[in-house]
Formats: C-alpha cells, sequence, structure tokens
C-alpha cells in the first residue's frame, strides 16, 4: 500500500517514544504512578457512572418527546464541556511536538490524524458520556441503529474543533497582550454564572437570548439530537454535516498553518536580541542595593528568569485577578455586609492568589532552570544561599500582588480598612512563610521540569497534587487557631498574638525545612537532575 512504509515509521517512533516514557516513570516515581493511577481510577468511576446514566436515558426509560430536549442539553454539554473544561484547566492533555517528528519523511496527513486522535486525551470524560449514549440508542427498541451514528459525528465534530482551538490557543499564546486579553476573557467566564445568578440576566440580554434561541435549530448539538431520537430530517442532516466540514477545515488549516510556524520559528533566533529599557535593569539589579553578593547576584537572576518566562507573567496575572474576581459575587450578596466574606475579603482574594502561585513560584523552584540546575551542585556558591535567594524572590512578588490585589479591592465595592490589611498581611506572612518552607522540600523531593515557555500547560505532577492537598489542611490549622481566638475572645489582640506565636512556629519550622533541604539535596542530586533534565530527552509525544 502507498504510504505505508511511513505509517509503519510512525508507529515505531510511538512505541519507543512509549517505552521510554514508561520505563522512567516506573523507575523513577513509583509512588507518584500509584496515587496518579488510584485518583485517575476513581475519576473516571463517577464517569463511567455518567455514562451509564446517558445510556439509561437514551434506552427507552422516557418518552421520546421528552428524550429528545434531553439529548440536546445533554449534547451541548457535552460540547461546553470537551471545549472549555481544558483551557480552563490550562491542560493540552497528550500532544504531537511536530517540531521532532518533521525531519522524518511522514506525511502532514498522518501527523495531523494523529494530532486529532490525541485530543481525546482532553476529555475521555464526555467520551464516556457520549459512547453511554450511543448504547442506550443500540437497545432502545423505539429508535433504529443508525440513531448512532449522528451522535458519533458529533464527536468527530467535538474532535475536530478541539484540535483546532487547541492549536490556535498555543500560537495566540506566544503574543503578549493576546494572551493576557486571552486570559481575562477565560476569567469573565468563570465569574459570569455567579453575576447572573446574583443580578440576574438585564432585559438587552434576554432579547438577544431569545433570538439567539430562535436560531438554535442551526447548531450541531440541535440537530444531532434531533436524529438521535430517530426523526431522520434532511435539513439536520445537512447541518450537522456543514458543521462538521468546517470544524475539520478548521482543524486541518491551523494544523498546516503551525506546520510553517515551525520552519518560522527559527528566524528570531538570529535576531539581535533587545536591550532591557533602564527601568527594568533598574528593577533587575535592585537586590545589589539591599545584598552582597552572592546572594544578590542570584536575586538578580532569578528577577530576569521569571520576568521573561511567559507562563510566570500569565500565573502572575491570574493571581492578581482571579481572586477577587470568584469572591466578589459573594461579597455583594445582600446581607453580607459584616460578613465572614466581607470582612476579610482581602486575605480570602490573596490567599487563592498564594494557591495559585504555590505551584509556579514555591513547589518547584528549580523547575525552570531544568538541566541549568545541576550549575548549584558545582559552582561555589552553597544551596542553602541558593534557597534563600529564590525564597527572597518569591517573598517580593508575593508582597507585589499583595499590593496589586489591595488597589483592586479599593477600586472594588467592598469595604477594606487598615486593620484589615493588616491583618491579611499578618496572615499571609504565616502561610507563604510555611508554604515556602515545604516548599523547599518539595523541590528537592519531587522536582520537575517545566518549559517556561509553554504559557499555557498544566505542569503539576499527580504526586504534587496529592501532597498540596496534604499541606494546605494542616497550615491552616494554626491560623484557624487565631480566628477561634478572636471569635471567643471578642479581641484583636487575641488574634494577633495567636498570629505572632503562629509567625514564630513558622520561621523554626522555616529553619528546619531549609537545612533538612540543603541535606537532602546533597544525598538526592544526580536523580534531582536526572529528573530535570528528562523532559530534553522527550519524544514527540508529551503530556500536560
Amino acid at each position: 500500500m502507498p504510504g505505508s512504509p511511513n505509517l509503519a515509521q510512525l508507529r515505531a517512533i510511538l512505541w519507543a517514544q512509549f517505552r521510554a516514557q514508561r520505563n522512567f516513570y516506573l523507575r523513577a516515581h513509583k509512588a507518584g504512578v500509584f496515587l496518579s493511577w488510584l485518583s485517575g481510577l476513581l475519576w473516571y468511576s463517577l464517569w463511567v457512572g455518567g455514562g451509564a446514566g446517558a445510556a439509561l436515558l437514551t434506552s427507552g426509560a422516557v418518552r421520546l418527546e421528552i428524550l429528545e430536549p434531553a439529548l440536546v442539553s445533554g449534547l451541548f454539554f457535552v460540547f461546553f464541556f470537551w471545549q472549555l473544561f481544558p483551557v480552563l484547566l490550562a491542560s493540552s492533555g497528550a500532544f504531537l511536538d511536530v517540531r521532532r517528528l518533521l525531519v522524518y519523511p511522514i506525511p502532514p496527513g498522518q501527523l495531523f490524524a494523529l494530532e486529532v486522535a490525541l485530543r481525546l486525551s482532553t476529555c475521555v470524560e464526555m467520551l464516556l458520556v457520549l459512547l453511554g449514549a450511543c448504547v442506550g440508542l443500540i437497545i432502545n427498541p423505539r429508535t433504529p441503529l443508525w440513531t448512532v451514528l449522528p451522535l458519533l459525528l458529533f464527536g468527530a465534530f467535538n474532535l475536530f474543533v478541539s484540535s483546532g482551538l487547541k492549536t490556535l490557543l498555543e500560537r495566540l499564546m506566544q503574543r503578549k497582550w493576546i494572551r493576557e486579553i486571552l486570559v481575562f476573557c477565560f476569567l469573565g467566564l468563570l465569574v459570569l454564572p455567579q453575576l447572573v445568578a446574583l443580578k440576574g440576566i438585564p432585559k438587552p440580554a434576554v432579547a438577544q437570548l431569545e433570538k439567539l434561541v430562535a436560531l438554535s435549530w442551526v447548531f450541531p448539538w440541535k440537530a444531532a439530537g434531533h436524529l438521535g431520537t430517530g426523526h431522520l430530517a434532511w435539513p439536520s442532516v445537512l447541518i450537522l454535516l456543514a458543521w462538521t466540514a468546517a470544524a475539520y477545515w478548521f482543524a486541518r488549516s491551523q494544523f498546516a498553518r503551525s506546520l510553517r510556524l515551525e520552519e518560522f520559528s527559527a528566524a528570531p533566533a538570529t535576531a539581535a536580541p533587545r536591550q532591557a529599557s533602564p527601568r527594568l535593569e533598574a528593577f533587575y539589579r535592585f537586590p545589589s542595593r539591599l545584598f552582597a553578593d552572592p546572594l544578590a547576584a542570584l536575586m538578580e537572576k532569578e528577577l530576569r528568569a521569571l520576568v521573561r518566562a511567559p507562563r510566570f507573567r500569565l500565573v502572575l496575572l491570574m493571581a492578581c485577578s482571579m481572586g477577587q474576581l470568584l469572591w466578589l459575587p459573594i461579597g455583594l450578596r445582600r446581607g453580607a455586609e459584616g460578613g465572614f466574606v466581607t470582612s476579610n475579603y482581602l486575605t480570602l482574594s490573596m490567599s487563592y492568589a498564594l494557591l495559585i502561585l504555590s505551584d509556579i513560584l514555591l513547589w518547584n523552584v528549580f523547575g525552570f532552570e531544568r538541566g541549568a540546575a545541576q550549575a548549584w551542585f558545582v559552582t561555589p556558591v552553597s544551596l542553602r544561599t541558593v534557597l534563600r535567594a529564590k525564597n527572597l524572590v518569591a517573598a517580593f512578588f508575593l508582597l507585589l500582588c499583595l499590593a496589586v490585589v489591595t488597589l483592586i479591592v479599593i477600586v472594588l465595592p467592598v469595604q477594606l480598612t487598615p486593620l484589615q490589611f493588616i491583618e491579611s498581611l499578618a496572615v499571609l506572612t504565616v502561610m507563604a512563610t510555611m508554604l515556602i518552607a515545604v516548599g523547599n522540600l518539595g523541590s528537592v523531593y519531587f522536582p520537575r521540569a517545566v518549559d517556561p515557555t509553554q504559557a499555557w500547560r498544566n505542569a503539576s505532577a499527580g504526586k504534587t497534587q496529592i501532597f498540596m492537598l496534604l499541606v494546605y489542611p494542616l497550615i491552616s490549622i494554626p491560623l484557624s487557631l487565631a480566628y477561634v481566638a478572636r471569635w471567643a475572645t471578642d479581641s484583636e489582640a487575641a488574634f494577633f498574638a495567636v498570629l505572632a506565636v503562629d509567625l514564630a512556629i513558622a520561621a523554626a519550622f522555616y529553619w528546619v525545612a531549609t537545612d533538612s533541604a540543603v541535606e537532602a539535596g546533597e544525598v538526592r542530586k544526580e536523580e534531582m537532575i536526572s529528573t530535570l533534565t528528562a523532559s530534553q530527552r522527550e519524544g514527540p509525544i508529551s503530556a500536560s
């Protein structure tokens, strides 16, 4: 068959990639693999139940006149979840790195087919629901067997849309201002349902929605739902085919453009690097005014690396804006004046910001350096000094985030008194000190490589996520005692007294944890470097 040698070559490359990744993870992270498989089993067991529920719905348990609107609503949920949920989680699933395969004589059509197939990894949950609905239609005596074809075609439509969106977003995320605009759009999608539930839908928007509902027959989920109940209507067939063809063209054109961009991507590397502005250079060199070398030099290096990383800038932007948006509907609710959320609005917003920043700023301080982290074990600079520099830079960005969040809260219609700001600063100091201490240990025991140029991929490993879920409740215990003391005594002095004790405990914990991290780093340096350089040996298929 023509093209079969190329297909065999592609299978050989992917098989070698699979074996390499399997051997690496089973050798280095057995506990993490077990925990990841366990959590995945529990998660997908829930969605298998959802698929069983979809099968029960379409198997004849309800009348056809009730089944059609239910099926249309379910297919819209499948589309919405399939396309938006991976974006909100900043996850690409399994993705194809085309740059590693362009040197092989593989036709672009085969690469595109592989890329589309990998889109299944982004939303296996919706595939289970869709397949469950298909099984129900097959066993339903009142629906013909061909009714599963529209649902399968609807699944192909979602695959093509997902592939095109992934490629489009990756390209847009490389552009600085478009990346920030997209982030604010996604944040608006998160808070919109809460604002609608709080304030209702404005009348002009209701009128537009009524017009949109009148045109619902042109949407693919409406056509697929109508056909899925056994009503053979050629307009619905043409609509579903047209949407699928348009989605295929969108995915194929975006993939072809990414192939052209791979050739163009090397061009900027030959251009002369831009000189930083004098103000930015003064910002980079500011640590030398407060600290002596080598600590000041290490802090300057860390500042330059973080500010230049698109991933860090994106996460910092989300940390400075997402917390206020999520808590705003609760703070504006009637009767919320004087409540816990309103009284601690800045503290809750900063706690959420700290949660977002922890993964990239505290828990994995060597992630951006990847293989270059081996320099810290051969230079005369001690690992303790390196950790201290990274911790000071992290503290600086947390304070910067606190300043930005405070300014935003002042503008919002939420009360913020000077005492509440001092409370937030004290709580943040205690929490950040504990998290930095645990982060020093986690950076040595659970290091992982992070690509700073990839602004829209999830970097958390399964073991790290479970570790964080265990740590945060433990850290919240001493902080909760301060609020309990204030509630029991009705005294701010008792609140700050308990926080002072918490701060002393956190400082001692930081000292001990950092000493332990330094000792563990000397013992585990070979394993650390091997793990951090693993991404440089990855094959064409990756996952995030």
